[in-house]
């Protein structure tokens, strides 16, 4: 849904209580069929192009004559208002899927061979690539952009642009079935799934977080990375299991074990933060003009969740301290809200606003 579900079903509930009869259902009814039925009206070859503004016909459209006939009528009510006012963006954000799923969606639904899609923080573009022929990219092309716009511009988005490209086959630079470099590789990587769980079941605290890689295309070293909980204290024998394992191969490769501690609950809270909240926090601060940023960022350090927002304005701009003010407001407003309650809880968090040279902004 593009229109927050929770806030529309607040506002209908009390119309309805206060203000609606079978009157007013039917002029909300006419209008609506009306709105369709204008909309229904274009040439054949136009209709795809309207795809988007039909599918949220019905329901945008009942809740803006709902919010017209509450408004323009003699019963306006400040609880009302309230309500109309109050939706802070960023929950409406919270509440719809993230962008890009949004846009593979509705353009699979539409029948378009996409086979990704994905956005430029520094350039502030939406990539949709494009699988098939030359002839059929050429053919979409434009089609493409078109409904992509469409889709963003529909939350409230005026800071971006679409580029569709196609996708690029590349024939591989290495056969990696006869590569003893990577052979090796996977030779490893095996030897950990037999080792690790042996070493959980003894007591060892290992997270299944491991993994096996060469730390540059040219390095003739295996790096292995595992992660264990920081109130576990035997690294040394962890290490030398892994590397007794690894030398049953008798492969001729170095391989160095890093093992890295962390805190379970802090690392559980850092995820639930990078998946839930900050991508709807950078989602909504990059695509909207009113905030100015050219850049995000976050780190979670000691227990407390910092989150950086990069403007494009100086320091000394007169602007500089609203601007940071109102960035901060909008973030406040949405970490503090009730959607946010049982992820954010009780985490310290810090928003930072930097100007254009990554100066923070008092």
């Amino acid at each position: 849904m593009y229109l927050v579900d929770k806030e529309f079903k607040k506002l209908r509930e009390y119309y309805r209580e206060n203000y609606f009869n079978e009157q007013v259902s039917k002029r909300i009814k006419d209008k609506v069929h009306q709105g369709i039925k204008n909309k229904e009206m274009v040439p054949l070859e136009k209709k795809r192009s309207y795809s988007i503004t039909k599918k949220l016909a019905y329901s945008a459209t009942a809740f803006i004559v709902l919010l017209g006939l509450f408004l323009g009528s003699a019963f306006i009510s400040p609880t009302m208002a309230e309500v109309v006012s109050k939706i802070p963006f960023l929950n409406m954000i919270f509440d719809q899927k993230p962008i890009s799923q949004a846009i593979m969606e509705e353009l699979e639904e539409q029948g378009y061979e996409i086979t990704g899609s994905g956005y430029s923080v520094q350039d502030k573009t939406f990539f949709v690539t494009v699988s098939g022929s030359d002839e059929y990219y050429n053919q979409v092309e434009g089609e493409i952009e078109k409904v992509t716009e469409e889709l963003i511009s529909s939350r409230g988005y005026d800071d971006f642009s679409v580029e569709v490209e196609k996708e690029r086959t590349t024939e591989p630079n290495v056969n990696v079935e006869n590569n003893p470099k990577y052979q090796n590789g996977d030779l490893v990587m095996e030897s950990l799934k037999e080792v690790v769980p042996k070493l959980q079941q003894q007591g060892y605290k290992i997270q299944d977080s491991y993994g096996v890689f060469y730390p540059s295309p040219d390095s003739q070293e295996i790096h292995v990375t595992l992660d264990i909980e920081d109130t576990e204290t035997r690294t040394d024998e962890i290490e030398n299991a892994i590397l007794e394992e690894i030398k049953k191969l008798e492969i001729q490769t170095e391989v160095i074990v890093k093992i890295n501690s962390i805190n379970r609950q802090e690392k559980e809270t850092e995820m639930q933060w990078s998946m839930n909240v900050l991508p709807v926090i950078f989602e909504g601060m990059l695509n909207k003009k009113e905030y100015k940023t050219k850049g995000v960022g976050y780190s979670y350090k000691k227990g407390t969740m910092n989150i950086y927002i990069t403007t494009k304005v100086e320091k000394s701009d007169n602007e500089a301290s609203d601007l940071a003010k109102k960035i901060e407001k909008a973030i406040q407003e949405f970490l503090q809200s009730d959607d946010l309650k049982g992820i954010v809880g009780d985490t310290p968090y810090k928003i930072i606003v930097r100007d254009k040279d990554g100066k923070d902004i008092k």
